[in-house]
């Protein structure tokens, strides 16, 4: 079964609840996470070893070290044959389902036939598994790319203006009066939906217009004023519009004279998608109403938002450019950062001393300043090195960096508050520092299956 659509249109969502309230077995894992092969088996083996221990006898009265070798899974000749020696094998056995979400990433794999090979689980296994891929690509498109036919084909069309209204209203704020944002999202998505109908960007563009709109209003009932009424809400939101126009047309024709700082507008990747809101991180855990500190748990390296693979590198080479000094980069990488060379060094003494001395030092989050060659340099060492750990192919490696846009995310991120320029600018080198706490660079690493504590060395 192929379930595709454009993105945010609750593919993911519905084929995991109808999945999950079938009653049978069933394993999830996404090709944006696991990027290469030998990932994905081992996360659908993984979703299923519990189901796997269950129906088996032999993994029932084996030690966890004898299942963990007994599931190891690094092929996918692996995967058949511990679907068939663990699944059951009567007629009346409840089928398995196999569901993998951003199929269309399957597509651009080198080597082995994934996508054909899912396509074919069931008869080379001989067990009931039925795979359910999700994807974006349409019915024809994807069925002539892999060269096979799914056997149905389910399409999620883009939400309507109705339909997004009516999510954006379960997800008002808990103090937003029902009447009043519903009128706020009609003029709001009326202007909007004709060119953006994505719901990760209307939750991020209606946040910041709504307090806005709204604030007029909390002032008339905080001073027992007359209530404004909508259309003079939304012309003071407009003013504000205007009159912020006025204010930087009247500074240039003043040759920028004004004591106040121009803002710079944002420029924000459009790779780099926006957090997820609490109102609809709640509505996923089933939780409603919804509470004013409604957030993600994040555990086990999930994370509560969204951003492109790479990105996450990005971030996590920033955070180790804070917190690592210059002499470790020349002892990792060397020549890779212009200036730097690597010279042999005597073993000191007192080394450990002052890199216990230097880690207590971290520990208080003291952060240090870092040119943009440092951070791209530590970009591609991390990448490369989970390349080579993860037995991905390096050739896949560079056909993604080469699509990647990476001067234009670190914009992105320094736009956003996760990098700040600490003196100059980025086109002269400015120094760069980053703003991410510790607990969020090691969620980023558990997700990205990196181990942070590898490369934070502090001298």
């Amino acid at each position: 079964m192929y379930v595709h659509g454009p993105p945010v249109t609750g593919k993911t969502s519905i084929v995991r609840d109808v999945v999950g309230r079938s009653g049978r077995p069933w394993a999830y894992a996404s090709c944006a996470t696991e990027h290469a092969p030998k990932l994905l088996y081992e996360a659908v083996v993984e979703e299923l070893t519990p189901y796997l221990v269950r129906s088996s006898e032999s993994l029932r009265r084996a030690s966890a070290e004898q299942v963990k070798k007994a599931l190891k899974c690094d092929r996918f000749s692996d995967l058949v044959e511990i679907l068939r020696a663990h699944l059951p094998a009567s007629p009346g056995a409840r089928a398995c389902y196999v569901v993998v979400d951003e199929a269309q990433r399957m597509l651009q794999w080198r080597g082995e036939p994934v996508l054909n090979a899912f396509l074919r689980l069931a008869e080379l296994s001989c067990r009931k598994v039925i795979v359910i891929f999700i994807g974006e690509q349409g019915w024809d498109t994807f069925c002539s790319a892999s060269g096979t036919t799914p056997y149905e084909g389910v399409y999620f069309p883009a939400y309507s203006r109705e339909e997004l209204r009516y999510i954006l209203l379960k997800e008002r704020p808990s103090d937003a009066d029902e009447m009043l944002y519903n009128g706020f999202l009609g003029v709001m998505l009326n202007t909007f939906t004709a060119t953006c109908r994505n719901l990760h960007e209307l939750r991020a563009t209606v946040a910041p217009l709504w307090a806005q709109y709204v604030k007029p209003y909390e002032e008339a009932r905080a001073r027992g004023d007359p209530l404004p009424e909508p259309r003079a809400l939304y012309a003071a939101l407009n003013s504000k519009k205007g009159s912020t126009k006025g204010d930087e047309c009247a500074n240039a024709r003043d040759g920028g004279s004004s004591s106040a700082p121009k803002r710079e507008q944002p420029n924000v990747h459009t790779g780099l998608t926006v957090p997820l809101s609490p109102a609809a991180l709640a509505l996923g855990r089933g939780e409603w109403p919804v509470r004013r500190d409604a957030t993600g748990s994040g555990a086990g390296g999930r994370l509560d938002f969204e951003i492109p693979r790479l990105t996450k590198f990005l971030l996590v080479a920033a955070f180790l450019c804070s917190h690592n000094s210059d002499e470790v980069d020349k002892r990792m990488f060397g020549g890779q950062i212009e200036g730097h060379v690597a010279r042999a060094k005597r073993k000191d003494r007192n080394a450990q001393d002052r890199e216990r001395a230097a880690a207590a030092e971290a520990a208080v989050d003291k952060r240090r300043v870092f040119k943009l060659e440092r951070l791209i340099a530590w970009f591609h060492f991390i990448t490369r090195s989970a390349c080579d750990e993860h037995g991905a192919e390096v050739a896949d490696l560079e056909e993604e960096l080469l699509s990647a846009d990476v001067f234009m995310q670190i914009s992105s991120m320094t736009q956003l508050g996760m990098l700040s320029i600490n003196r100059g600018s980025a086109m002269e080198g400015g120094l760069y520092q980053c703003n991410i706490s510790r607990d969020l660079a090691e969620r980023l690493a558990q997700n990205l299956g990196v181990h942070l504590d590898t490369y934070l060395k502090y001298v």
